[in-house]
């Protein structure tokens, strides 16, 4: 019973590693597409640097190699000849008469190329590749003599029964007497530059950049390498390109074409440290390519890219000019930049709003506070409002930070605020405006209602203040709720009344 069992379990390993062979050779392509975009240039009279695109079915090759998807070996082999003579035909390294790349062959493992952005590779040929008896000081003569080449992929199995795969060749790249050469004389800027903050493993921050390659780059890199480098101010200070040449700059790894690249400018010595509260960091990107011949072409730059937040994603035509000048007095705090200004404001964003408001009246900074007496938050600002006595909880023990706040509170936390930052000013209500829903503001909001109305901080509509929502249409219409762009334009004339 025992040697039946042994004998259907070692049926069962047999047909199921069949099966997993039988699988793992239908992953291998039964065809490769040919390098594309080959070109050849000069890097002085001793090297040349043949360059070319791997289509995108080849990068997936490599990357399934790399993944252990199936067992094979990509090269790539480059053919080459000298005025009319014969094509030399280049052979993989596995075959039984290479002797690496000086006996005139030149190929090599392709997950071991380094390709950028736009899958675009090179390699070297150094005139002694080409023949052995010439060694580090022979020369090309591209004035007399003309040199071809073309490059085309090897896909080898290691399994011994199976065959390899050649590509077509590529297009065949002329170098040399009476060759046509490609020169390239504009680069269009990088597009759509943006910037994003980044910590590292320390918590300490660094920046991100993006941007869009054009097409016209694209096409340029093929020819020749096209790369970036990164321009940095801080504030109001000086670009770097002011003070360094752009081959001093932060820039590409490997001079590769990329859309992507991050700086960190303490790591750089740029800056001493990076202090994003304080400092508002500005970039700017472009390409360069560097031709065998004349200077560097540098492309115009990108758009500046910075790390000020918009104000306001959207606000109303009336509130705009109010916010922008808040915005400029430093009035709006973070959790409110970018956001739309139409939309009720919390009290938990009213909060962090007076704190500003009294921080720059003031010109004093709050201190965090170390106790909090509330069970849903632990926002900092909310804590430093409560500390200074502008807001009070909804309990002694809740906040409901995320609440609606309405015209009376707000009224109510400004003219505290007031009495906070200017202990001696006029807090009389003499003058102030009588309104037709007076019965409706809570006895303890009266005062600082009539105190803010007198002021014109706080105005109200028709007659009336509209200082809280009563009925049950009214609190399911949102009456009496204040929009961020109202809370902000109140906290503006506040800062003009008391802070200038």
């Amino acid at each position: 019973m025992l040697k039946r069992f042994s004998a259907i379990i070692m049926v069962f390993v047999l047909v199921f590693s069949g099966i997993l062979y039988v699988s793992a050779e239908s992953t291998l392509p039964t065809s490769l597409e040919k390098p594309q975009d080959i070109a050849i240039r000069s890097e002085g009279a001793s090297q040349l640097s043949l360059r070319w695109t791997n289509p995108e079915s080849i990068i997936k090759i490599v990357k399934d190699i790399e993944d252990g998807e199936y067992d094979a070996a990509l090269s790539y082999l480059v053919d080459w000849k000298k005025n009319d003579g014969s094509w030399n035909i280049a052979i993989p390294s596995s075959h039984p008469n290479w002797e690496g790349n000086v006996h005139g062959y030149f190929s090599g493992n392709m997950p071991n190329v380094m390709t950028d952005e736009r899958n675009v590779a090179e390699t070297i040929i150094i005139t002694w590749y080409m023949d052995p008896s010439l060694d580090g000081s022979s020369t090309y003569d591209l004035e007399n003599d003309t040199y071809h080449f073309r490059v085309r992929y090897l896909l080898e199995p290691h399994a011994d029964e199976m065959k390899a795969i050649y590509s077509p060749y590529s297009e065949v790249a002329v170098i040399g007497k009476n060759a046509i050469s490609t020169t390239i004389t504009k680069l269009d800027a990088p597009q759509d530059l943006k910037v994003g903050i980044k910590k590292d493993s320390s918590d300490k921050p660094y920046f991100q950049l993006d941007w869009v390659i054009p097409e016209s780059i694209t096409q340029a890199n093929k020819q020749l390498p096209v790369y970036h480098f990164i321009d940095f101010k801080v504030g109001n200070g000086k670009w770097l390109s002011e003070t360094t040449k752009w081959d001093g700059m932060p820039g590409a790894v490997a001079n590769l074409l990329t859309s992507s690249d991050t700086l960190n400018p303490v790591e750089k010595n740029l800056v001493d440290k990076v202090v994003i509260e304080e400092n508002i960091y500005y970039f700017r990107v472009a390409f360069v390519c560097e031709p065998p011949m004349g200077n560097p072409v540098i492309s115009p730059y990108s758009n500046i890219a910075s790390t000020k937040i918009a104000a306001y994603s959207d606000a109303s035509s009336w509130a705009k000019p109010e916010i922008d000048e808040a915005d400029k007095n430093g009035l709006i705090p973070d959790s409110l930049k970018g956001a739309d200004m139409t939309k009720p404001i919390t009290r938990e964003e009213f909060a962090e709003l007076t704190v500003k408001l009294y921080e720059r009246t003031t010109g004093k900074t709050v201190l965090e506070v170390s106790s909090n007496p509330f069970t849903d938050t632990k926002n900092p600002e909310i804590l430093k409002a409560y500390g200074l006595g502008i807001t009070t909880g909804t309990s002694a023990t809740t906040f409901t930070p995320k609440n609606q706040i309405n015209r009376e509170q707000v009224a109510s936390m400004l003219s505290r605020a007031i009495r906070i930052m200017v202990p001696g000013a006029d807090f009389s209500t003499a003058g102030a405006p009588t309104f037709t829903d007076e019965k409706n503001i809570s006895s303890w909001a009266l005062e600082h209602v009539k105190y803010m109305s007198k002021l014109e901080i706080i105005k109200g509509a028709v007659g009336k203040f509209m200082p809280k929502a009563v009925t049950s249409a009214e609190i399911a219409s949102g009456y009496a709720n204040t929009t961020r762009e109202q809370a902000i334009a109140m906290s503006l004339r506040t800062f003009n009344k008391f802070g200038k």
